[in-house]
C-alpha cells in the first residue's frame, strides 16, 4: 500500500549515511486522513484547484517509489503549473526506476493542454537528484537557505522548472 511506501520512505531520510530529502523527521498521517485526502485530488480534472496524479514503482509486494503531479498552490490562477515530488525507497534506487517514473510524468503533462510548467523543489545536498532532473531539462531557479531543519541539520531547498510549452 502507498501509505506505508510514504512511512517507510520518510523513516529512511537522513538515516544510516541517506541523504536527508524528506522535511519531516517522521511521516505520521493518519491513514483514514491520507486515504480521504488524496481520493478527493485524483477525482479532479486538471482544469480545477487543487489536483492531483500519481505514477508508482510497485510489484506484488508493495510499492517502493512514487512520482505526484500537484497543483500547488492551488489557486485558479497557477492551473498552467503543476509541481512534481517524487521519492524512491533505497532498496530501488540507482535501477533506471526515477527516469523511468520522470518519463511518463512529462509525458502525461506535455499531453495536458492546461500545463504549461513543472516545478520540483530539491534539497541542495541531493546532488543525484539535482542530475536527474538536469537530464530531463529541468534548470535550478533559486535556492531558499535554511528552509528546513531535519535531524537538527539546516536544509536549503532549490526550486528547479521545466517549461513543457
Amino acid at each position: 500500500m502507498h501509505w506505508e511506501h510514504c512511512s517507510r520512505i520518510g523513516k529512511e531520510s537522513g538515516r544510516d549515511g541517506d541523504l536527508i530529502f524528506s522535511p519531516t523527521e517522521d511521516w505520521d498521517v493518519p491513514l483514514a486522513d491520507y486515504l480521504k485526502s488524496y481520493d478527493e485530488k485524483f477525482k479532479k480534472s486538471v482544469l480545477e484547484a487543487d489536483w492531483e496524479r500519481a505514477w508508482v514503482i510497485a510489484d506484488t509486494n508493495g510499492i517502493y517509489g512514487d512520482l505526484y503531479l500537484v497543483h500547488r498552490p492551488p489557486l485558479k490562477s497557477c492551473l498552467h503549473r503543476a509541481t512534481l515530488m517524487m521519492g524512491i525507497e533505497r532498496s530501488h534506487r540507482n535501477q533506471g526506476f526515477g527516469s523511468k517514473l520522470m518519463r511518463e510524468a512529462i509525458s502525461w503533462a506535455k499531453a495536458q493542454p492546461s500545463i504549461e510548467w513543472l516545478q520540483l523543489y530539491v534539497f541542495e545536498g541531493n546532488i543525484p537528484a539535482k542530475r536527474l532532473y538536469a537530464k530531463f531539462g529541468f534548470k535550478e531557479n533559486g535556492t531558499t537557505v535554511d528552509m528546513f531543519r531535519v535531524h537538527g541539520t539546516q536544509v536549503a531547498d532549490t526550486s528547479m522548472i521545466l517549461k513543457l510549452k
